[in-house]
């Protein structure tokens, strides 16, 4: 094969199929998540349609009377479970506002809250190294900061794998809920943005939920649900956590998701918490 053309040719075929290899899982992963989600509704809705007007037609009054009285039930039971829901998020908002008027444990008071509090913190800085799946890498930072019941957050997660990386930003108001002076649940809606072969910006909601099982320890779930073009990304971390002071370190395991598509892996980590 003496023609420089051809062996010019062959070598960039090469290349260019070595790179599509190495760079697959994180493509796939930003490619999973922003892809718009597909509902079938054309041989769907003509067997509803259908099967409706076969029951219609075999109907009876009775029938239409069970139905009736079901469906009452059924939105009587929803609003009674609205009512219940929106009693213990008031709840549990107001017993964070009472945790911080509550700096010290008095007697007393049922709830306090002492400085460096890891379950309701003012200020809380979050460094987190990971180790996945497939040779990727990642590392993350965040910054917490709130007081009572409201709080704001930042994160960056940065994954990396041979020949491609990928960013992940996210932007949170949170609504901090107290149940107790050793369990915490945050409601959190804010803005997320994508950046990896392409810039996408979407709808991001979290639930960071903490449980002291000592002064020294905390478990921590923290699942983030993201929503770019139509498509969705799902993370769920797991983490164990000791605290000395103001000083922590942290160690669990962490999953991205989108389609079929997942990246995870442990990690481990060291924060300060004010």
């Amino acid at each position: 094969m003496k023609n420089p053309i051809i062996r010019f040719i062959l070598l960039a075929s090469i290349l260019v199929a070595a790179a599509s290899t190495q760079a697959g899982t994180l493509d796939d992963l930003e490619a999973e998540a922003t892809k718009p989600s597909k509902r079938s509704s054309g041989s769907s809705s003509n067997n509803n349609s259908s099967s409706s007007n076969r029951d219609s037609s075999s109907g009876n009054g009775l029938t239409d009377q069970l139905a009736a009285g079901f469906a009452e039930l059924i939105v009587e039971v929803t609003f009674k479970l609205a009512e219940v829901g929106l009693t213990v998020l008031a709840e549990g908002g107001e017993s964070s506002v009472y945790r911080y008027a509550n700096k010290t444990k008095v007697s007393t008071d049922s709830l306090f809250r002492q400085k460096g509090d890891a379950i309701l913190p003012t200020v809380k800085l979050a460094t987190q190294f990971l180790s996945a799946s497939d040779g990727i890498t990642a590392q993350l930072h965040r910054v917490e900061a709130g007081f009572a019941l409201l709080g704001f957050s930042y994160s960056e997660n940065k994954l990396k794998e041979s020949g491609d990386a990928l960013t992940l930003t996210n932007t949170l108001v949170h609504y901090r809920m107290s149940f107790g002076n050793d369990i915490s649940w945050d409601l959190a809606y804010g803005r997320g943005r994508m950046n990896g072969n392409q810039v996408h910006t979407g709808d991001v909601f979290a639930m960071p939920i903490r449980l002291r099982l000592n002064p020294a320890w905390h478990f921590e779930y923290y699942p983030v649900w993201s929503s770019y073009n139509g498509g969705s990304l799902s993370e769920h971390q797991f983490s164990l956590n000791y605290q000395y002071k103001h000083y922590g370190i942290t160690a669990g395991y962490k999953r991205w998701s989108a389609g079929v598509t997942s990246v995870d892996g442990v990690f481990g980590g060291l924060y300060l918490s004010f």
